[in-house]
């Protein structure tokens, strides 16, 4: 299952410390979560990002745990956060073309 992540930094964090917490999660190898893929990972001036994933299970836990990873290692981190499964534009359009 791929998972879309929208997220927005919250303004009132300095972007060091963010960065720091962001380096000492990948240092301990807690992310990305040891059953993610990250397919893309992009952030744009002003805080704002998506984070692109790919996971066996098409539960969601996985994406959930990596969200609650994040605000347990700095909360308040993020603004926004809004998590989408998606599928690829092709299978949409065979889907709605049945």
């Amino acid at each position: 299952m791929i998972w879309v992540n929208f997220w927005t930094l919250n303004a009132g964090l300095g972007p060091e410390k963010i960065a720091e917490v962001a380096a000492k999660l990948m240092e301990k190898g807690l992310f990305p979560p040891k059953d993610m893929k990250i397919l893309g990972w992009y952030i744009c001036p002003g805080g704002r990002g998506v984070t692109i994933t790919e996971s066996e299970a098409a539960s969601g836990e996985g994406a959930f745990e990596n969200w609650v990873m994040w605000v347990k290692q700095l909360p308040g981190l993020f603004a926004n956060y809004e998590v989408l499964p998606a599928i690829s534009a092709e299978k949409a359009i065979s889907i709605v073309l049945k």
